[in-house]
């Protein structure tokens, strides 16, 4: 049996905006079909764009059909020059099946995390230990990543920019990449494809 999938869908108007929350109902090729409510029938137009949140992450879409029971909503393109949505925006957890491999470097020492999210702009790990946070806190760090599949990977300069006390005692922090143009393009590729995934899940 299917579980429950909950979408959010946010439309943007020149005086107001109007949010609701709706079933994902089912991905067919480049279309993502959900339950229709009665005020996206009254506010959602066909044509125009809307923003639909999923799990972590939030894409730009455009309204492609629209009926009694269900709105039908496109899937962006991706396009290796541009962003897919946001950068921080479209953020996913990475494949437990695949997963990515997460290095930190300080002063060449080499350290494996378990990446607990990823997006364009940057990462997240979580820690038990608050030593683990002191000791990435203020420093130089390069993050080093491989990619499941396509063995891409990039290294960069990243940077410790939060840090969030979980309810269990766990820390998650979240972490900023500097990357260049071509590594951009291999983690967007990444996303994209983990967007995919998610939704299809």
């Amino acid at each position: 049996m299917d579980k429950e999938r909950t979408a959010e869908v946010f439309i943007f108007e020149d005086t107001f905006f109007f949010t609701t929350k709706t079933r994902l109902k089912r991905v067919e090729g480049e279309k993502i079909a959900l339950s229709i409510t009665p005020l996206l029938k009254r506010f959602a137009v066909i044509g125009k764009r809307v923003h639909l949140k999923y799990e972590t992450f939030a894409l730009p879409a455009k309204v492609i059909g629209k009926g009694e029971e269900e709105l039908i909503l496109s899937l962006p393109i991706l396009n290796p020059e541009r962003p897919v949505g946001d950068r921080k925006s479209a953020r996913v957890r990475p494949s437990e099946i695949h997963p990515i491999k997460l290095f930190l470097v300080i002063d060449g020492d080499k350290k494996e995390y378990r990446a607990d999210d990823i997006s364009e702009g940057g990462f997240s790990v979580v820690v038990e230990d608050p030593e683990e946070m002191e000791r990435l806190l203020d420093r130089e760090i390069t993050a080093h990543i491989v990619f499941p599949v396509e063995v891409e990977e990039i290294k960069c300069p990243a940077r410790m920019v939060n840090v969030q006390e979980l309810q269990d005692g766990r820390i998650k922090l979240g972490f900023e990449m500097f990357i260049d143009d071509a590594d951009m393009v291999k983690v967007r590729f990444y996303v994209y494809s983990r967007i995919r995934e998610i939704l299809r899940e």
